[in-house]
């Protein structure tokens, strides 16, 4: 039977190499999701358990039953004999060597077989660091250059890929697991079941919906941020219809829409001018593989918004990601690229990682199950808008193909680093290093330049999707003209001896050019063209007194929660010490506004007065409810005292001593006196 403890540190020495967590902070009896470890990286975890032990363990026995080292370490024990003698043999080796090392006296033999035996675990521990990590800035041998490892937004629990895909492994604590009722007090639990009761209750057909088909439907969606506490509420709102502003789902509830199908939504559903263009276009044709009219004009529209020379398209915007990357890599004969941690770029292998520490620097590691490692040894994923990163990127130099940003990062958009990315072109021109913008959420929507218009920089290449599709898939590679000619030789005429010349590479589809995602795209560019600046100018300011006014109920009621925004993207971040935080989203779909925890929110052209009304109030009081059912707790604010000139309100004071007066929304509300301030008054929320 296998060592308890010689299990326990191989486990450890595991989890350390997957998380980038020192050892040492890693705690035997420990809960792996208390540690911070979610579902993705314990399933990565489970495939390395396999590989090393020989011995299946499922995810479901590392959430519940052997969710710990220890109790994992437990089970594997009588399960791995064989694989664990060979490991005791190399530490009783290694404790033979340190008992002989502290011996007063040796004859030379011995000393040759001590370091024989330090050598060959040397080379055993080489390999093990080698199969489970691979040093990306090794040629980097001073601090000077090593980028800091931060913590930041992009450490939240993923709810599918799509939610945060370059992740940087939370440890060290997160918030409160509640795994059932029982981890919830006797006001918690009730107004748990009530909840549900609620909820299920307005969206039955949604629920109903869902389970008739999960046997043969294969839905990540439907799964997404699974709670066994509220597992009856875990399922997507079917919807039925859209117009304007508002969707309204198979039970017929009607909700505002804050998602907007994850921001392809910029000018509110059915749109006439792009409904009119897909009619049209479907009475002419849907012909896939001849060319398009609409193609060419499109591609026009594009560089005439965006000030690039030429475009090309492709079906989504991972796709124009990666055939931009590969179009870098053909261009300058490199293969290393540099990403941002906390960026989104798509749903391709390379992009999809988490960077850790080793040993003083960088690896990038797949952040996700079913992603070999080698996908990723030529992607470098450095800390956004640090100066250390771009002193590792100058470091790097002529070694790099690209380096690929997210000029504000749609589950960050605070964070608008316009100096760090100036100095990032300087650099990246130097190099004759390929400076790709990520702009398939920002493109046309801060701008219609897009965030480089915003910031005021040009980017050799840029990929767009979202708006640019207004609601149909596409994607879109823009550029200099040396550059985007690798995808067709660059440009030739009839009527003399000119021919392709560029080098190239290749990238196609079949749908590629669809008919209907290009005449959704020709009316969506040509009504941004016919608008001009303005129109983004206006929502953006929009945008931003809507998030103020949200934030201020946030505040009234010390709700662990923010929002904040860029444009017209705007990003809802629980704080919560408790994974109770997710029921929020619960309470505003309930009183009518739609939004999905993990993923950004984004405002349109159709949210006029009647709907930001409507949604504030949505908002104020979801998060009422969350405090009135122990979700959120109820706290005591610091606020100056206001003379009540308002009715007595027929109840008693909640503490004796109380007054009446009004909160700065103009409600009435009772304080008490700070004792800490005088001429100041706490509210007892």
């Amino acid at each position: 039977m296998a060592s308890p403890l010689s299990l326990i540190q191989r486990i450890k020495a595991l989890l350390s190499a997957l998380s980038g967590m020192a050892e040492s902070d890693i705690k035997p009896e420990s809960d792996f999701l208390e540690m911070g470890y979610d579902s993705l990286f314990l399933t990565q975890f489970s495939q390395e358990i396999r590989s090393t032990f020989g011995v299946e363990v499922k995810l479901r026995q590392l959430v519940e039953s052997q969710n710990s080292i220890n109790l994992l370490a437990e089970y594997l024990g009588s399960r791995v004999p064989h694989k664990e003698q060979s490991q005791e043999k190399s530490a009783e080796i290694k404790t033979e060597s340190a008992e002989s090392m502290a011996k007063p006296s040796l004859e030379p033999h011995d000393v040759e077989a001590i370091i024989a035996k330090q050598l060959e675990l040397m080379r055993e521990q080489l390999k093990l660091l080698e199969s489970t990590n691979r040093p990306i800035l090794d040629q980097m041998s001073t601090k000077a250059t090593e980028p800091k490892r931060v913590a930041s937004q992009d450490e939240i629990k993923p709810a599918s890929l799509e939610q945060s895909p370059i992740v940087k492994q939370k440890v060290g604590g997160g918030a409160l697991r509640i795994k059932g009722l029982d981890d919830l007090n006797s006001q918690q639990q009730e107004s748990l079941q009530n909840l549900i009761k609620e909820y299920v209750g307005r969206t039955s057909e949604s629920q109903q919906h869902v389970q008739s088909h999960r046997a043969h439907h294969a839905d990540p969606r439907t799964a997404a941020l699974f709670n066994r506490a509220w597992k009856e509420m875990v399922y997507p709102i079917v919807v039925e219809r859209s117009e304007g502003a508002r969707i309204w789902d198979i039970d017929g509830n009607a909700y505002v829409d804050l998602l907007n199908g994850f921001g392809p939504n910029f000018l509110g559903h059915s749109h006439p001018q792009v409904t009119q263009a897909i009619q049209a276009q479907l009475q002419r044709g849907i012909e896939v593989g001849p060319q398009s009219p609409l193609a060419g004009e499109t591609a026009e529209l594009v560089c005439e918004l965006t000030g690039f020379d030429r475009a090309s398209f492709f079906c989504t915007g991972s796709e124009a990601v990666q055939a931009a990357i590969r179009c870098a890599r053909t261009y300058t004969g490199r293969t290393k690229i540099v990403l941002f941690s906390g960026s989104y770029h798509g749903n391709f292998d390379e992009v999809i990682v988490r960077d850790r520490e080793v040993f003083d620097t960088r690896a990038a590691l797949p952040a996700a199950p079913g992603i070999p490692k080698r996908a990723v040894e030529d992607i470098i994923v450095l800390p956004y808008g640090e100066e250390q990163s771009l002193k590792a990127i100058e470091a790097l130099g002529s070694e790099l193909a690209a380096v690929l940003v997210e000029p504000v990062q749609s589950r960050r958009p605070e964070l608008q680093p316009r100096e760090f990315l100036h100095e990032l072109r300087q650099i990246t021109e130097m190099s004759e290093t390929l400076l790709i913008f990520d702009e398939v959420v920002t493109g046309f929507r801060c701008h219609p330049a897009g965030a480089q218009g915003h910031f005021e920089v040009s980017a050799d290449l840029a990929t767009y999707g979202k708006v640019a599709g207004a609601n149909m898939p596409i994607g879109i590679v823009a550029g200099r003209s040396e550059f985007m000619d690798t995808f067709d030789g660059g440009m030739w005429q009839y009527g003399d001896d000119s021919a392709p010349e560029a080098n190239v590479t290749f990238f196609a589809g079949t749908f590629v050019r669809h008919p209907l995602a290009l005449a959704a795209a020709h009316a969506m560019l040509s009504f941004l063209k016919e608008e001009g600046p303005t129109l983004q100018e206006a929502l953006n300011r929009r945008t931003k007194e809507f998030v103020d006014k949200v934030n201020t109920i946030f505040q009234e009621f010390s709700a662990p929660v923010e929002m904040t925004h860029f444009s017209s993207v705007m990003y809802l971040r629980d704080q919560s010490e408790s994974e109770l935080g997710s029921l929020l989203w619960y309470f505003l779909r309930l009183e009518g506004v739609y939004a999905q925890q993990g993923f950004p929110s984004y405002l349109t052209l159709a949210h006029g007065d009647g709907e930001i009304e409507f949604t504030l109030k949505a908002f104020r009081n979801s998060v009422s409810r969350m405090v009135d059912a122990g979700f959120y707790p109820r706290v005591v604010k610091r606020l100056r005292a206001v003379e009540s000139d308002v009715q007595a309100i027929p109840e008693k004071p909640p503490v004796e001593g109380a007054r009446l007066g009004k909160d700065p929304s103009g409600q009435p509300a009772w304080y008490i006196p700070d004792p800490d301030r005088p001429n100041h008054y706490l509210k007892v929320s």
